[in-house]
């Protein structure tokens, strides 16, 4: 399925882009943001993907694979790109566990506009900032 979170047309490096706003074409890798064995299948079912550079997936000192709290903010982002998009479904019935705190969910805006299903990468605004 394609990804709900990150559109791979446009060439660019998920973490490139929130992290350092850089959003030149790049060579990429997909990134199943919910991973393991189970989760990387439903992942992909689900479109919980992203697209990264060597330097963000597996060689940098902020690659997901290497990089824990990225890693959580990236599970926290599929999480609620996951809740806007499937709503009727349980996130943590899907996957077994929550990544997003009661306390998380509740600075949330009720109508936020914050992550876009378009395929564009994830729209940053400051209540997540505060959240992550």
């Amino acid at each position: 399925m394609k990804s709900i979170m990150h559109n791979k047309r446009d060439g660019t490096c998920y973490l490139c882009k929130k992290l350092h706003m850089d959003d030149s074409v790049k060579v990429t890798e997909e990134h199943h943001v919910i991973c393991g064995t189970a989760n990387r299948r439903i992942s992909e079912k689900y479109g919980l993907k992203v697209y990264l550079c060597l330097y963000h997936h597996t060689q940098g000192p902020e690659a997901v694979h290497f990089n824990k709290t990225i890693m959580q903010d990236l599970k926290k982002e599929a999480q609620y790109a996951f809740e806007k998009r499937y709503p009727e479904l349980s996130f943590l019935k899907v996957f077994g566990r929550n990544y997003i705190e009661e306390r998380q969910r509740q600075q949330a805006p009720k109508n936020s506009n914050s992550f876009v299903e378009t395929g564009n990468i994830l729209e940053e605004t400051d209540w997540l900032k505060e959240v992550l």
